[in-house]
């Protein structure tokens, strides 16, 4: 009888103790989860240092370090047009440390690239648009080309005589639909990165770029390069005399360039939620604005809902430009 109540104890405690163990990586888990974070964060960026992209993802880092209480770095992984930075972070562990910074090339890729693997919301927990980027216009001054209805009405007179420079799928995409809407043809010239596409442009060895604000406001000012409109659907506040494509002869044209947060998938909700929230925090910082604003960015933020939404629509309009201009 002894025995058996001895063995009895010695079952209960053994269940006890390994039911201890069993929750300690749950406890743990949980604890991160209602803590986080808990050990620095890195912000992956796509393209190499210096880029809009860049420039973006370490004004957001350094104040949101200060308030979340973790070292915040950005680290670029360059490449395939983004993807290898996307790859890298969908395949991190989900727990907050490893987070995408990207542009809308994460929605223009499925477009460019039939085979990739990657799904852009799937593989992901998007957090957040952070900022939209109009984009410009630019020709050579060379050029007898100031405005719009010029460049088109040039191009049907002058068929397969304009170059036009491109740095990524974004741009090239950009300038497909531009095409398709405005009836013309221009000629395709690639080059690995916007700041040899610009120079392009300045040497004249292509006509015409579409470009980020931040990779041309320079050659803008110093009047290198001829705008001849933005590709957003306002005007941008810095440059208010500068016309959209959309009002000038080309309707309902909107190319901007979007940014936007990313953790992995099954990222658990709390610390997406806490993200979403520190950076919204952020971005209604005056000083953060000013920073941005003076990148040719503006704020446009979401919740993780409507940014799934947002990423649904962009992939849909860049599948169909696609197929439009015969990339697929």
């Amino acid at each position: 009888m002894k025995i058996k109540k001895l063995l009895n104890l010695f079952f209960i405690a053994t269940s006890r103790a390994l039911l201890c163990v069993a929750l300690v990586p749950f406890s743990n888990s949980v604890f991160a989860q209602a803590n986080y974070p808990t050990k620095p964060i890195r912000f992956v960026v796509g393209f190499a240092a210096g880029g809009s992209t860049d420039m973006i993802s370490r004004i957001l880092g350094k104040r949101m370090s200060e308030l979340l209480g973790q070292p915040i770095t950005t680290e670029n992984k360059p490449g395939a047009d983004s993807m290898i930075a996307s790859e890298f972070v969908a395949k991190a562990d989900p727990d907050g440390s490893t987070i995408l910074i990207t542009s809308g090339s994460h929605t223009i890729n499925p477009a460019i690239y039939p085979n990739l693997k990657l799904d852009p919301i799937k593989d992901f927990s998007p957090v957040s648009l952070i900022v939209d980027g109009p984009q410009f216009l630019i020709v050579n001054p060379a050029v007898p080309i100031h405005s719009i209805e010029e460049l088109i009405a040039f191009a049907k007179k002058n068929p397969g005589s304009l170059n036009y420079a491109t740095s990524a799928s974004t741009t090239f995409l950009q300038m497909a639909l531009f095409q398709s809407m405005a009836g013309i043809s221009m000629t395709s010239i690639p080059y690995k990165g916007a700041a040899p596409a610009v120079a392009s442009v300045l040497a004249n060895e292509t006509q015409i770029a579409i470009t980020g604000i931040i990779n041309s406001i320079s050659q803008v000012k110093a009047n290198k390069v001829r705008v001849l409109a933005v590709t957003s659907e306002k005007r941008f506040p810095m440059f208010p005399d500068i016309p959209t494509v959309t009002e000038k002869s080309v309707p309902g044209y909107v190319a901007s360039v979007w940014y936007g947060m990313f953790a992995p998938a099954k990222t658990p909700a709390k610390v997406i939620a806490t993200l979403s929230s520190t950076l919204h925090q952020v971005l209604r910082e005056p000083d953060i604005e000013a920073q941005l604003l003076n990148l040719g960015v503006y704020i446009v933020t979401n919740t993780p809902e409507a940014f799934i939404e947002f990423l649904q629509k962009d992939l849909d309009k860049w599948a169909r430009v696609a197929n439009l201009s015969g990339t697929k």
